[in-house]
């Protein structure tokens, strides 16, 4: 319950957000999503099984009617009533507690690994519309460049100062870009559709971009994933609770006690006196079960043991996946990063170049081609740089998701 609340409040502070950022847009999915509600409601429904765990089984009420009635000594019976409470061996609904408490406990991971999952989707369609938006400002400002160049052509053909296959060269490069804008518009609309269906929110809502997280290179690594995981602690929980059910079959070869008393309605005798004259009848009663067939309890135990088993072997698959996910985010984070300086000395170095062909060009010089050609390879790498920071973001989200940190609530 504690975990609910925790939830709960999580919640409530994501009403008083304005949906801007990404760790906004995160409690906002967290609040909304259809998928992941259903997870928590899941949870709850195991965690109300606990309480049951510890109730005794119903009584038992009988009645019977002698249509026969017996004649005894003190007068007829006429009737019986017996009440009867069956207890099960001492430790048996401590264990049941127990493993219905490793259940639920297995269904809040399961609830972390689709709330984490659903982080990580959302932190990556964030991160496909951010540099969506960053090369659209790239190609508008490469656009608006390419039509100052027109009129220079033009006015330079006009003077015989350079050829018509400039002024055609810009024209082509200037209808280029335009197209290209074009379609990156038609691209962001799948993109805000797939991020709105995160935050169960109409397919065409409006989509604030604001600051990106901070990264920190200490706050995942591979151990803490291997320990954390939700998947891995969903899989421990459901090993914890095959223990548990191994040692409820051991219980059920114990007798269940039974505990009761019998009211038998006694008529009281007309024709003599008697002592304890219709005095009813009340006898205390002990039963107990005799759990005398095993191959039923040897079965479940083997069941248990087995299915105990292929938990352990599947929560090593587990393992190794998260080990290859996280060498494979470590090479897209280590590739970027190289990447990432790369890109800064060459569009350094591309931008002097672009800055002495303008001006070359501008005071009559004729190599026009070389001067789009830098202007291209410009843009190419200002959008290579733009794609090389998110493939970093991604590679540092795939790893907080691996570890399971995107967000703690205790239990």
């Amino acid at each position: 319950m504690k975990k609910y609340l925790s939830l709960l409040c999580f919640m409530l502070i994501g009403l008083t957000l304005s949906g801007q950022t990404l760790e906004e847009y995160w409690q906002v999915a967290a609040e909304n999503n259809p998928t992941l509600k259903a997870k928590f409601t899941q949870y709850l429904s195991a965690l109300e099984r606990v309480n049951q765990q510890s109730a005794l089984p119903d009584p038992n009420l009988s009645f019977g009617y002698f249509i026969s009635p017996v004649e005894t000594r003190v007068g007829t019976q006429r009737f019986k009533l017996s009440l009867s409470q069956m207890f099960p061996w001492m430790g048996t609904s401590a264990a049941k507690e127990d493993l219905a408490v490793k259940m639920a406990e297995a269904r809040f991971a399961e609830f972390e690994e689709a709330r984490n999952s659903l982080f990580l989707k959302v932190s990556e369609t964030w991160l496909l519309l951010s540099e969506l938006n960053q090369e659209i400002e790239l190609k508008k400002e490469n656009l608006r460049l390419l039509k100052t160049y027109e009129p220079i052509a033009k006015t330079k053909y006009e003077s015989n100062l350079t050829s018509l296959a400039d002024l055609i060269r810009i024209q082509i490069r200037i209808e280029e870009a335009t197209t290209s804008l074009e379609l990156l518009e038609l691209k962001r609309r799948p993109l805000v559709s797939d991020f709105n269906t995160y935050l169960n929110r109409p397919v065409d809502s409006e989509i604030g971009l604001g600051a990106m997280l901070t990264m920190s290179s200490s706050d995942s690594n591979l151990d803490s994933a291997l320990v954390k995981n939700p998947r891995i602690a969903s899989n421990q929980k459901e090993i914890d609770g095959a223990d548990v059910q191994i040692q409820l079959t051991e219980l059920k070869r114990k007798p269940n006690v039974g505990l009761g008393l019998d009211y038998v309605m006694v008529s009281k005798r007309t024709d003599m006196t008697v002592i304890d004259n219709g005095k009813d009848v009340l006898m205390p009663m002990v039963s107990i079960s005799l759990p005398i067939f095993g191959k039923k309890n040897k079965s479940l135990k083997k069941e248990a043991e087995l299915y105990k088993e292929g938990l352990q072997q599947q929560t090593q698959g587990i393992q190794n996946d998260i080990r290859n996910q996280w060498v494979k985010a470590d090479y897209l984070e280590s590739t970027a990063s190289r990447e990432l300086e790369l890109y800064k000395k060459e569009i350094r170095s591309t931008q002097s170049l672009l800055n002495v062909l303008t001006s070359e060009y501008s005071n009559n010089s004729s190599n026009f081609e070389e001067l789009l050609l830098t202007q291209q390879r410009l843009l190419q790498l200002q959008i290579a740089q733009i794609k090389a920071m998110t493939k970093q973001y991604q590679a540092w989200l795939q790893k907080k998701y691996l570890a399971g940190n995107f967000l703690t609530i205790e239990p």
